[in-house]
C-alpha cells in the first residue's frame, strides 16, 4: 500500500470518528442553551494527531472541518460550525504539539510521567486555552449567552473531559507500545466479572430518578473502587475503558435529566457532572499508569535479579553506609564457590574471606580504593570454608544514588585456581621446551656448521678440477657467460687466453703420467700466482687450460700471457729419473669485439689462436683475429 493512500485512509477514519463523537456529543450531551457538558470529538483528533507524524497533522486537521460542520447543524448555524472547527483544531494540534515537545514522539499512557503532563497540557493548557476562545464564540453568535466565564468553564470542562475520557480510549488500543498479554482464564473471568459490574452499577445509579426530598440519593461516587480494581489488577486499557462506561451512562441520563447529579439546575447539574468525573477519570488513569510503571520495574527487577543468579561469576553486595561495608547479598555462584552460604555471609566484612593473609600488597590496594570509593581490581589469595585455597580475580566497583552519594559496593569474583595452576604447569612446560630448544639449537648450529662446511666441499668438487685445483670446464661456461653478459651490458672490456702445453704427450710416454700429473699442477700454481682474483682459470681438458680477463682489453691480455709463457717455461719438474724437465705452452687470446656478444665465438677465435701458435713454432702466443659478421 502507498503512503499517500495510507494518508487518505488515516484522514478517512479520523474525519468519520469525529463526525460521529460530535453528533454523539451534540445528540447526547448539549444542553438547552447549546452548550455541550461532554465534547469527545476532540479526542479523536488528539488521538490521531498523537499516533500519526507531525508531517501528516496538517491532513489530519483539514479532514474534520466537513465532519464539525456537518455534525453541528442544525444545533448550530454553518459559521458557528466553521469557528466551533477551528477552536477544536487550535487545542487539539497545540496540544499535540506541547506533548510531543516535552514527552517525545513515542507518547503512551502506560506512563506516569505522560499522564502527568497529559492532564496539565493538554486538559489545562491547551483545553482552556481553547475555551477563552469557544465562549468568545458563544459571546458573539448566541441569541441568549451565558456569562462570559461560565461558558469558558463549561467549554473547558466539557472538551477536558472529553480529552481525559475518551483520548486515552482510543490511543492506548492503537498504540503499540502497549503490549496485550493473555489473561489467562482466571483473569479473563475477572474482566468481565469487572465490566459486568461496572455496567450494572452505572445503569443502576445514574438511570434513577430522584426526588429532591424524600429519597436517598446514591454517591456516584460508589463506582471509584471499579476503577481502583482496573487499574491495579489490570492495565491502563482496562482503566478507561471503565472510564468511558462511567462516563456515557452519567452524561447520557443526566442529560436526560435522571441520575444523582439531575435533582439540581441544570447548570450545576453540569459542572457537578463534569467535577465527578474528572475526578474519577484523572486519578484511575494515573493510578494506572503508576501500577503498570511499578510492575514493569519490578519485572526488571526480577530479571535482573534472575539474571544475578543465573550468572557463573561470584557476586556481592556490600553496604557502604554501614561501618565495615558489610555483605547483604551474594549470588548462588559465590555461595558455591567459597562454600559459605548467603546467611553466614550477611552482615560481615568480606575480609574474613582473606584468612590470615592481612599483609598482602594486593589486599591493601583494594583496602585503599574502597576508602576513596574508586573502582579497583585486584588478584588475592582467598579460602574457602573448608580452609582450602583459591585464586580470587576480583572487580570491586562503587554503586551510587541520584544525588551522586556513595551507598553500595559491588564485587565480582572469579574463582582461576585453575588457571593459575595451569599457568604454572604451562611455565614450567615452558621453561622445560627452552632447555630444549636451546639444546636443540646448539644441535642445530653445529649440524648446520658442518652441512655448510661439507656443502662448501660439495660445491668445490663440483666446480674445480680434482688434480689441479683449476676450475673445471662446467663451472668456466657458467661464469664466463654472466662475466660476458655484464661486459656487454656496461660496454666494458673482457678477454680470453688459452693454453696448451707442448708435447704434453711425449712427457707422459717418456716419465709417466705422475710426472705429467705433477707438470699440470705446477703450471696452474703457476697461472695461480700471477692471475687477479676476478680472472677465470679453469682447465678445459687434458693438456689444455683457459683463462678469462675480466676488464681487460687486448695488450693487457698480452701481456700476462707472456709472462705467464715465460713463468711456465722456467718451471723445473723432477723426472723421477735423475733429471729435471721443462715445459713450453702455447696460447692465444681473444678479446670480445663490439660486434660480438657470445662465449662461443669468443672460445673459437682463441683456439684458432692458439693453433697459429703451435702451427708456427710452438712456445709462443698469437692474436685472434677481430670477430666479422659472416
Amino acid at each position: 500500500m502507498s503512503y499517500p493512500f495510507k494518508i487518505l485512509l488515516y484522514c478517512l477514519a479520523t474525519a468519520t470518528g469525529y463526525f460521529i463523537a460530535a453528533k454523539l456529543g451534540v445528540a447526547a450531551s448539549v444542553m438547552p442553551d447549546g452548550i455541550a457538558l461532554f465534547w469527545p470529538s476532540n479526542a479523536v483528533l488528539l488521538a490521531a494527531l498523537l499516533l500519526r507524524p507531525a508531517r501528516e497533522w496538517i491532513f489530519l486537521a483539514i479532514a474534520i472541518l466537513p465532519s464539525e460542520i456537518f455534525a453541528d447543524i442544525p444545533a448550530f448555524s454553518v459559521k458557528q460550525a466553521v469557528l466551533f472547527a477551528l477552536v477544536n483544531i487550535f487545542e487539539t494540534v497545540s496540544a499535540a504539539g506541547l506533548l510531543r515537545l516535552t514527552a517525545g514522539t513515542s507518547f503512551s499512557f502506560a506512563r506516569l510521567r505522560n499522564v502527568a503532563l497529559f492532564g496539565l497540557l493538554a486538559i489545562v493548557v491547551a483545553a482552556g486555552s481553547a475555551a477563552l476562545l469557544g465562549a468568545g464564540v458563544y459571546m458573539f453568535t448566541a441569541d441568549k449567552p451565558e456569562p462570559y466565564w461560565s461558558l469558558w468553564r463549561i467549554w473547558w470542562f466539557g472538551d477536558g473531559l472529553g480529552l481525559l475520557i475518551v483520548t486515552p480510549v482510543i490511543h492506548a488500543w492503537l498504540n503499540n507500545e502497549i503490549r496485550w498479554s493473555g489473561l489467562g482464564l482466571r483473569r479473563s473471568l475477572e474482566m468481565v466479572a469487572l465490566f459486568t459490574a461496572t455496567v450494572t452499577a452505572g445503569f443502576w445509579i445514574f438511570s434513577r430518578q430522584y426526588a429532591v426530598h424524600g429519597d436517598v440519593i446514591i454517591s456516584p461516587f460508589v463506582l471509584l473502587p471499579l476503577t481502583i480494581w482496573a487499574a491495579v489488577q489490570f492495565d491502563v486499557r482496562s482503566v478507561v475503558s471503565v472510564n468511558l462506561v462511567i462516563a456515557a451512562f452519567s452524561v447520557y441520563f443526566t442529560a436526560n435529566h435522571a441520575g444523582p447529579f439531575a435533582v439540581t439546575g441544570e447548570l450545576d447539574a453540569t459542572l457537578n457532572l463534569q467535577q465527578y468525573l474528572a475526578i474519577m477519570a484523572f486519578p484511575s488513569l494515573a493510578l494506572a499508569a503508576f501500577v503498570q510503571e511499578l510492575n514493569y520495574h519490578n519485572e526488571q527487577t526480577q530479571i535482573l535479579y534472575r539474571c544475578i543468579e543465573a550468572i557463573d561469576e561470584g557476586i556481592m553486595f556490600c553496604d557502604a553506609r554501614l561501618p565495615g561495608n558489610p555483605i547483604i547479598y551474594a549470588n548462588p555462584a559465590l555461595e558455591r564457590m567459597t562454600g559459605f552460604k548467603l546467611a553466614e555471609m550477611q552482615g560481615r566484612n568480606p575480609g574474613f574471606l582473606q584468612g590470615e593473609d592481612e599483609q598482602e600488597p594486593e589486599i591493601t590496594k583494594v583496602r585503599d580504593a574502597v576508602a576513596k570509593g574508586e573502582t579497583v581490581r585486584s588478584l588475592l589469595h582467598n579460602y574457602r570454608k573448608d580452609g582450602t585455597l583459591f585464586w580470587n580475580s576480583l572487580t570491586v566497583s562503587p554503586v551510587s544514588n541520584d544525588n551522586g552519594e556513595l551507598t553500595h559496593f559491588i564485587g565480582i569474583e572469579h574463582d582461576i585456581t585453575a588457571l593459575k595452576k595451569s599457568e604454572e604447569e604451562l611455565r614450567l612446560a615452558h621453561d622445560q621446551l627452552d632447555q630444549a630448544n636451546r639444546e636443540l639449537e646448539f644441535r642445530v648450529r653445529d649440524r648446520t656448521r658442518e652441512l655448510e662446511e661439507a656443502n662448501k666441499r660439495l660445491e668445490k668438487l663440483a666446480s674445480t678440477d680434482p688434480l689441479t685445483g683449476a676450475y673445471n670446464r662446467r663451472y668456466f661456461f657458467s661464469r664466463a657467460k654472466d662475466e660476458i653478459q655484464r661486459a656487454v651490458r656496461y660496454a666494458r672490456p673482457i678477454s680470453l687466453l688459452t693454453l696448451d702445453i707442448d708435447f704434453f704427450k711425449r712427457i707422459n710416454d717418456q716419465y709417466g703420467h705422475a710426472v705429467g700429473d705433477n707438470a699440470l699442477v705446477e703450471l696452474v700454481v703457476s697461472m695461480q700466482a700471477m692471475k687477479r682474483p676476478s680472472d677465470v682459470l679453469a682447465r678445459f681438458g687434458g693438456e689444455e687450460f683457459v683463462l678469462l680477463l675480466p676488464e681487460t682489453d687486448c695488450d693487457e691480455t698480452v701481456n700476462v700471457a707472456e709472462r705467464m709463457r715465460k713463468s711456465i717455461a722456467a718451471i723445473k719438474i723432477d723426472s723421477g729419473q735423475g733429471a729435471e724437465i721443462s715445459m713450453t705452452v702455447s696460447a692465444g687470446v681473444a678479446t670480445l669485439s663490439d660486434a660480438e656478444d657470445s662465449l662461443d665465438n669468443l672460445l673459437k677465435r682463441a683456439d684458432q689462436a692458439l693453433y697459429r701458435a703451435k702451427a708456427e713454432g710452438r712456445d709462443c702466443l698469437r692474436v685472434a683475429k677481430p670477430f666479422t659478421v659472416e
